[in-house]
C-alpha cells in the first residue's frame, strides 16, 4: 500500500514519472501516519460509541467538529471529481493532504482536550465526529490502499468488510465556506 501511494504521488496523468525515493518515503510515512491516527481514535473510544451523526444535532457539534465535517464533505466531492475525470493521482493528493493537514495535524490534536475531558458529553461527540471522518477516510483511501484499510476497518467494525461498505457521499448542507 505505501509503494501504490508513493508511485500514485509521482504519476500524473499524461506524464512520465519521476521516480523518487523521497516520495515512496512519504507513502509510507503516511501509511504510518493513518496507523497511527486510527490506533489513537480507537484507543481513546468508549463502549458503545458509534459513528452515527443521525444522532447529534447541529447544536452539540463543536467548532472543530463543523470544521472537519465541513472539510471532509468538501474532499469527497474533490475526489469523486478526480475519479470521474481518471486522475488517479489528483484523488490520492487529496486524501493525503486531507488526512495530514486537517483530520491528523488539526482535529485529532483539538480533540485530545476533548477526549480527555471531564465533559462526557463534548468526548461522546468528538468521539463520533472521529469515528465517523475515520470511516470516511478508510473508505475513500480504500481503492488504492486494500490492505491497511481493510485492517484498521477490522478493528472499527467486526461486522462487515469494508470493501463491500457504503462510498462516503458528500452532504453539501454540512459544507461551510
Amino acid at each position: 500500500d505505501a509503494l501504490r501511494v508513493g508511485i500514485l504521488l509521482i504519476a500524473p496523468q499524461g506524464l512520465d514519472i519521476l521516480f523518487s525515493e523521497d516520495k515512496i518515503e512519504h507513502g509510507r510515512n503516511f501509511m504510518n501516519k493513518l496507523w497511527n491516527s486510527a490506533r489513537f481514535v480507537e484507543m481513546n473510544m468508549d463502549e458503545g460509541i458509534n459513528s452515527d451523526l443521525s444522532e447529534l444535532s447541529n447544536d452539540e457539534l463543536d467548532v472543530t467538529d463543523k470544521w472537519i465535517l465541513s472539510k471532509l464533505n468538501s474532499t469527497i466531492i474533490e475526489v469523486e471529481n478526480a475519479y470521474d475525470n481518471y486522475r488517479m493521482n489528483d484523488a490520492v493528493k487529496l486524501v493525503y493532504d486531507f488526512v495530514y493537514k486537517n483530520f491528523c495535524d488539526w482535529y485529532i490534536e483539538f480533540s485530545k482536550s476533548r477526549f480527555y475531558g471531564t465533559d462526557k458529553k463534548d468526548k461522546a461527540v468528538a468521539q463520533k465526529v472521529s469515528l465517523y471522518v475515520l470511516e470516511a477516510i478508510l473508505k475513500l483511501m480504500h481503492p488504492y490502499c486494500p490492505f491497511i484499510t481493510e485492517e484498521i476497518w477490522s478493528h472499527i467494525d467486526k461486522n462487515e468488510l469494508l470493501i463491500n461498505a457504503q462510498w462516503p457521499t458528500a452532504d453539501k448542507e454540512m459544507i461551510d465556506k
